[in-house]
């Protein structure tokens, strides 16, 4: 006799459906409307925050890099105990109830979208943990990683940073000056000529060029790179890029503002921005190129070695 589902009328054995285990179908649910609850609250900060336009790219290129993932994804993972599994789920409920109350009761600022992003994120992990496993979460985290690159950091992370990079620019930009014979004072992000007064802001103190880098990077490094190693240090190569290429910027607005006053800094300002983004754009790629030239002569003189060594071996 012939149990139902396993045969056909003939007595033959039906071959098994492709694709996931029929009970993983009714996760995506869940894991759909958690994804659209997080892009609906993040959507709003995206056009809000001039800093942040860049979102939906971000969202593109994660998925491109987890649809990348696919194919190699593992294939013989297994769930993981119930208990990891509420185990993150309760880690992101506070967050979650904590980004809400705060967006219904004071404001939608980006703290509460952090916090929000980082209760989504758990119950991600803890869908994936229950359809799957931990190999299939190891695998496909660094595009969630990578997404959070289009979440708003809160004023408290966020302000530190800036002030910093603020700080380091002007204080480079006035030793420079004086170096080249350029009375200059720094006051705050302030640098006093002796026409005018150029202010070092968030754009000329690299913070939007800094996350445009940081995204080129960790993108082209994790299709283009293998080893972990020198993928930190693409990532570490765009950040230092990026501070160079605005500080270069910086030092570009003081030398016009000294020579031609406040109507020279305007008329080069948004023409040296543009140019430092593609210089610095260009230094990525020609870093990638150089990285990836060292990994194939590195697995070329790694495969001669292999083959030397078989040669000296004797046979038993």
């Amino acid at each position: 006799m012939v149990s139902a589902g396993t045969g056909d009328s003939d007595g033959r054995e039906c071959p098994p459906a492709a694709g996931l285990p029929p009970a993983a179908w009714y996760w995506w649910l869940p894991a759909l409307t958690v994804v659209a609850w997080w892009l609906a609250d993040l959507r709003y900060q995206w056009a809000s925050l001039p800093e942040y336009r860049f979102g939906p790219l971000v969202v593109v290129l994660a998925g491109f890099l987890a649809w990348e993932r696919w194919a190699n994804r593992p294939r013989t993972d297994v769930p993981a105990p119930v208990w990891h599994v509420l185990g993150l789920a309760l880690l992101g409920l506070p967050w979650v109830l904590l980004a809400e109350l705060w967006k219904h009761g004071v404001a939608r600022a980006a703290a509460p979208s952090f916090a929000l992003s980082l209760g989504c994120t758990c119950f991600l992990l803890a869908l994936a943990l229950a359809v799957s496993g931990w190999r299939t979460v190891r695998h496909f985290f660094f595009p969630l990683l990578f997404f959070f690159i289009a979440v708003p950091l809160p004023n408290t992370l966020r302000e530190p940073v800036v002030l910093a990079l603020q700080s380091l620019v002007a204080s480079v930009n006035v030793e420079v000056l004086k170096l080249m014979g350029i009375p200059a004072v720094k006051s705050g992000h302030l640098i006093t000529l002796s026409q005018t007064q150029v202010g070092v802001d968030e754009a000329c103190a690299g913070i939007r060029s800094l996350q445009s880098s940081i995204m080129v990077a960790l993108f082209v490094g994790d299709l283009v790179i293998r080893r972990t190693g020198w993928k930190i240090f693409f990532g570490l190569a765009g950040v230092g890029l990026a501070v160079l290429g605005n500080f270069v910027r910086s030092l570009r607005l003081s030398l016009a503002a000294h020579s031609g006053g406040a109507e020279a800094l305007h008329a080069v300002h948004d023409s040296t921005g543009s140019l430092v983004m593609w210089v610095t754009l260009i230094g990525l790629a020609l870093v990638a190129w150089w990285v990836t030239l060292l990994e194939r002569r590195a697995a070329a003189w790694q495969a001669q070695g292999r083959k030397s060594g078989d040669r000296t071996k004797l046979p038993a």
